[in-house]
């Protein structure tokens, strides 16, 4: 693995290229020699052949086939390296691009998933110190699925994933580019929203507002099959900084929420929000 791994390096490539070079500059240098040294097409030339050393026409027209083929086989060469070098860099640029996908996204549905998360919350909630961000600069929406356990228990676990995921591409058609996204357990998700640079500074992010689209879309029956299936959310709400100046405290707050949220379904049977204080 390693001897692979030192022939494979670009700096092994120069030096075997500069080694072509030096055996075929080596060859021609010593053709020419032998030529100039010898006759080799007196044979050819006849007897009007000058007997001095001297390098003929003859010599001359063959160093130059010679040199071309030389040339010509090394410029193959080369190309056939270099073609094979882009191809291993291709294939270990697709490698850690899977890699850095798997590991910040999740499998079932796409989504980014807990880790890809946490690091969201972080970029969002570490400010240089001379940077104070704005009133309602972003939104922390916890979603929790209301009935996914029985699709599970009732319809099997395939069944529920299918859910997961028709689940996952509305909620992606109710988000904005600049909002993050993320799968973070079985049946919970999480949306960090953030205000759009072309937003005004004054205006808050309305988390309510995409709170009741995703209730609404959330709502609306899944056809599976032929099966009709049928879930609901609880959704917690809070704002940074407004409510929460760190990310663990906006994971608090937005968690609190929500468990209000899920004892209001449990009154009423609905989905519902609740906006942290």
């Amino acid at each position: 693995m390693k001897i692979r791994s030192h022939i494979d390096a670009p700096g092994w490539s120069r030096r075997r290229a500069l080694q072509d070079l030096l055996v075929l500059g080596g060859a021609f240098l010593a053709f020419l020699w032998i030529a100039y040294e010898f006759t080799l097409f007196g044979a050819v030339a006849g007897p009007s052949l000058d007997p001095r050393k001297r390098i003929d026409f003859y010599e001359a027209v063959t160093a130059g086939g010679l040199l071309f083929c030389g040339i010509w086989v090394f410029a193959l060469r080369r190309v056939a390296e270099l073609r094979a070098e882009a191809l291993l860099r291709a294939g270990a640029e697709a490698r850690a691009t899977e890699a850095d996908f798997r590991a910040n996204h999740d499998p079932l549905t796409g989504l980014g998933n807990r880790a890809k998360f946490d690091a969201s919350l972080g970029e969002l909630t570490t400010r240089p110190t001379d940077h104070e961000p704005r009133p309602g600069s972003a939104a922390l929406l916890l979603l929790d699925l209301n009935g996914f356990k029985q699709v599970n228990d009732q319809f099997g676990h395939p069944t529920g994933d299918e859910v997961l995921q028709i689940i996952a591409r509305r909620l992606q058609s109710h988000s904005r580019h600049q909002d993050q996204l993320c799968r973070i357990g079985g049946d919970e998700f999480a949306i960090l929203a953030k205000k759009s640079a072309a937003a005004s500074t004054d205006t808050p992010i309305s988390a309510e507002a995409i709170a009741a689209k995703i209730i609404g879309t959330i709502g609306t029956p899944i056809l599976i099959e032929g099966r009709t299936i049928e879930v609901g959310v609880a959704i917690g709400i809070a704002y940074f900084p407004d409510t929460a100046k760190t990310g663990r405290d906006l994971m608090a707050k937005a968690d609190l929420a929500l468990y209000a949220a899920k004892e209001n379904n449990r009154m009423s049977a609905r989905s519902s929000y609740v906006v942290s204080s």
